[in-house]
């Protein structure tokens, strides 16, 4: 899947609230879940987030193991259509939905 592809799908995913998180997981050097070290290959980018923490206005850029981040994707996948009209009128038509399956496949291998 294509980087412009995932931009706008990985920012619909729940993350950790950020006060709860480590520095590293905050700067994306370990999984914001399971707190595993990640390194290019392992690392999946859930897109820089704007965000208070502990009470100022800040930045982090939170990414997650590819394990890890399959699941809240997956419940992503099975409750987005229950929120979107397209899917509503015809989800084959849905681009979210689409994109968001297809990171789920992608993060199988």
């Amino acid at each position: 899947m294509s980087t412009a592809t995932q931009s706008g799908q990985l920012a619909l995913l729940d993350l950790p609230v950020p006060a709860e998180l480590t520095a590293a997981q905050m700067r994306g050097a370990h999984c914001v879940w399971c707190a595993a070290e990640l390194h290019g290959a392992t690392a999946v980018d859930l897109e820089p987030r704007r965000d208070s923490i502990k009470g100022v206005p800040g930045r982090w850029y939170p990414r997650g193991c590819r394990r890890c981040t399959r699941k809240p994707l997956l419940m992503l996948v099975r409750t987005h259509p229950g929120t979107c009209e397209q899917c509503t009128d015809d989800a084959f038509l849905c681009e979210t939905r689409r994109a968001l399956r297809s990171l789920t496949l992608e993060l199988r291998r």
